[in-house]
């Protein structure tokens, strides 16, 4: 199959408390069958899906298939900026209760699909956000969910411990975490979400910063979930992820991408989207999102 270059347009919208968000939308070839929202990991922003790219990126292969894509960036992030890490500040809240709510309503106006129609998929952080969102109500159940590489670290391990110690302490003396200057990622990040981040492998609970108990909500999601990870992804093992799937009662059982479950080799946290080589995976994420047909 042939992949051409993914025609992508380029969406803004502003959060309850002033945030100028930006969201790619790449059209559905032929015959719209769904419509999917793709949520970024911490560090980097919603670049690998490859909404602007002209390889056969993930968003390009699920909108040569009829799913009309959109990625957006959380604030400071990509080309949701400002604010800017260590100018301004920012929580993981301010992700779940501001921006998640505002990516929701702009795609269900712009795709003419209730949000009930929608499917969100969230990586890593991305995943993160979205069950916040919905456990709490914030935003309201779509379709489906789908969660990739999604997990907390609550501070299971001395070595896990150790490097949220580092990574706040580095915070700390920056005001910010300074990803891009030690090539970690493409972004930086705030020294609120680091401190909120980090706090939860000291306390062992992932929580708001006003006490709600996010692993608690999970319990209260109905959306139909598909989860999945890679089996070379040290930073979400499948452990991790099995952590959170298994308090959503309506997620089907984990799916584990890797060389002993019939894929070509064994990802990790990045290859889930940015390697073509995992065609079976990207056959089963496409069959979630065009799951029904188009209803608009």
């Amino acid at each position: 199959m042939t992949i051409v270059r993914a025609v992508h347009e380029e969406l803004g919208t502003r959060t309850a408390d002033g945030v100028t968000l930006r969201i790619d939308r790449v059209p559905a070839k032929g015959e719209r069958r769904g419509a999917v929202v793709c949520l970024h990991a911490m560090m980097t922003d919603g670049r690998y899906f490859g909404a602007r790219r002209d390889v056969p990126s993930f968003a390009a292969v699920m909108a040569d298939n009829g799913v009309e894509v959109y990625v957006a960036d959380f604030r400071g992030h990509g080309h949701s900026v400002p604010p800017h890490a260590g100018v301004d500040d920012w929580t993981f809240d301010d992700l779940v209760e501001h921006d998640m709510p505002a990516i929701i309503q702009l795609v269900s106006e712009t795709s003419g699909l209730a949000p009930d129609q929608l499917a969100v998929l969230g990586h890593s952080l991305g995943g993160l956000a979205a069950c916040a969102a919905l456990g709490t109500g914030k935003i309201p159940s779509p379709r489906i969910l789908l969660l990739a590489a999604t997990s907390v670290w609550l501070g299971e391990t001395a070595p896990r411990r150790a490097l949220m110690a580092a990574y706040r302490g580095v915070t700390t003396l920056f005001g910010r975490a300074p990803i891009k200057a030690i090539r970690a990622g493409h972004a930086d990040e705030s020294a609120g979400y680091v401190g909120q981040l980090t706090s939860w492998s000291m306390q062992g609970r992932w929580t708001s910063l006003r006490g709600v108990d996010y692993m608690v909500a999970l319990e209260t999601i109905e959306t139909p979930t598909f989860a999945f990870c890679g089996a070379g992804d040290w930073m979400c093992r499948p452990s991790d992820a099995e952590q959170i799937a298994s308090r959503i009662r309506t997620c089907e059982p984990l799916r584990v991408v890797g060389k002993l479950h019939g894929d070509r080799f064994d990802p990790d946290h990045f290859q889930l989207f940015t390697r073509p080589e995992l065609a079976k995976l990207r056959r089963e994420v496409l069959a979630k999102l065009a799951h029904t047909p188009d209803a608009a």
